[in-house]
């Protein structure tokens, strides 16, 4: 194999297209309530960067027949042989020591949220846990996974949460990232939905019983977009129940503003749900998911900036 189309190879078995709105919640963590120190924060990029990284390619090791089967996922490195099953595992190993060493001298609430965020990574895909094929529970899985853990690995980054609850701001900080990681997990179980849906005649073949597999297109698509409403509501229940010590609203709005009509656009594109429709879906996602999250993780910085007088 060529040298240029090897490091291709290697390169697209780290998935990153798949795996950027997990970093867009775990950048969200880092900023939205203050900034990190500039060294402690690259640290726990990269380990966070290495153990996405691994568990994504231990899921291309374990699914690597299927995805052959699978007309969206057949030119992956493994499933295509562009890279061998082995040497992916030996990948996902060297990922997952250096990934972890690294946490774990750096903060240790760091490498326990990693830790946690790697073996319910791992067991997404891993028999015999496998909670891809266990209805229900891969969408929460997905949405504590992918959601919750990398928002809060970026919340201790800076770091905001201590056990120190005789203090008496404590208990309202943990509460606003409670409330700020509630969204976040919704949106990514209404991601995961739409993932097993497009996915939906390859997993039949498998035989892998996703949610939508169990349930239906249809019910799936509803769940999904039920998600997808609460989630753009919340932030605004919050501030008028006055839940939040953060005056966000008006900004929250400007950003309402500019995403609705393109999710309300998605939502009513989505319930097409044939294979066909959701590969052009899935097509316009990776073009213009990296700009759109760019912008959002942009905004949110100069917001806190903002908030913080500089």
């Amino acid at each position: 194999m060529p040298v240029k189309r090897k490091i291709h190879a290697y390169a697209k078995l780290l998935r990153f297209d798949s795996w950027q709105v997990w970093l867009f919640n775990f950048l969200l963590g880092c900023i939205v309530f203050d900034l990190p120190q500039m060294g402690r924060f690259i640290v726990v990029l990269v380990s966070f960067s290495l153990a996405t990284s691994a568990i994504f390619i231990l899921n291309q090791y374990f699914d690597y027949e299927n995805d052959r089967a699978n007309n969206l996922k057949k030119d992956l490195p493994i499933a295509s042989g562009e890279v061998l099953p082995r040497t992916g595992l030996t990948l996902f190993f060297v990922f997952t020591s250096v990934s972890l060493a690294s946490a774990f001298f750096t903060d240790v609430s760091v490498f326990l949220l990693l830790l946690a965020f790697m073996l319910l990574g791992i067991g997404y895909s891993t028999p015999p846990f496998c909670f891809k094929s266990r209805p229900g529970l891969d969408v929460i899985v997905c949405g504590v996974g992918a959601g919750i853990l990398p928002f809060f690995i970026g919340v201790q980054t800076v770091p905001l949460l201590t056990l120190q609850f005789e203090l008496p701001w404590i208990v309202r900080r943990y509460q606003d990232a409670f409330f700020t990681a509630l969204p976040i997990f919704l949106i990514q179980c209404a991601g995961q939905i739409y993932q097993v849906v497009g996915d939906y005649e390859a997993d039949t073949l498998a035989k892998i019983n996703t949610f939508a597999v169990k349930y239906g297109k249809k019910t799936a698509l509803r769940f999904a977009a039920i998600s997808l409403l609460v989630t753009i509501s919340l932030p605004i229940i919050y501030e008028l129940l006055n839940l939040s010590l953060t005056p966000f609203l008006g900004w929250y709005l400007i950003a309402f503003a500019c995403l609705v009509p393109c999710l309300l656009y998605f939502m009513k594109r989505a319930q097409d749900a044939s294979e066909k429709n959701f590969r052009k879906l899935r097509n316009i996602a990776r073009r213009a998911g990296t700009g759109i999250l760019l912008i959002l993780i942009l905004y949110v910085l100069i917001v806190r900036l903002t908030l913080n007088g500089i």
